[in-house]
């Protein structure tokens, strides 16, 4: 018997089981692969076709994610400081959920994975030949911006996204 076809993407299956069970209050260290295939309603080859760990998981969906903060720098248009939080801000707030899911599961994995974004995007030489003085520059204005960002998106409150670059505009970092 031909098996039925999925109305959705194997990967978003995989993604949204995580998260739920990360919504679940389950610790991230303690969820097994089986959970999540159970969960997502796919067997383990098909979670190893698209994937080789569980961060993997967030972080190739961040890069998509990135891609279209990406799509917000045009070529040839040389983009604000304030422009450039403007297409992350505005970029998390339309991805909250998962970002919320990612930074509860592995603090550590978000604010690096989203501190290398926001580092590259303030400079254009590659970070790492920068002098050590430039790196603490960016490294710092990363962190403030992420951390912003970031209690932003957890306390869900009222402020439209324009409002919290306001903000964080304000604090010439």
């Amino acid at each position: 018997m031909p098996q039925k076809k999925r109305t959705e993407k194997v990967t978003s299956l995989i993604l949204k089981a995580l998260c739920q069970l990360i919504k679940e209050k389950r610790p991230y260290d303690s969820i097994s692969l089986q959970e999540i295939v159970d969960k997502a309603g796919v067997c383990r080859n098909s979670f190893y076709r698209n994937y080789h760990s569980k961060e993997e998981i967030f972080q190739r969906r961040f890069q998509e994610i990135n891609a279209t903060v990406n799509t917000s720098f045009q070529p040839g248009y040389e983009m604000t400081r304030r422009d450039i939080i403007k297409a992350i801000a505005k970029t998390m707030e339309q991805n909250r959920e998962f970002l919320l899911c990612f930074y509860q599961a592995n603090p550590k994995l978000y604010f690096d994975t989203l501190i290398c974004q926001v580092e590259s995007s303030n400079t254009s030489k590659p970070i790492a030949s920068v002098s050590p003085e430039e790196y603490y520059i960016y490294a710092a204005r990363a962190w403030l911006i992420i951390g912003v960002l970031t209690e932003w998106l957890q306390r869900e409150e009222e402020l439209p996204s324009d409002k919290i670059v306001d903000i964080i505009d304000s604090l010439n970092i």
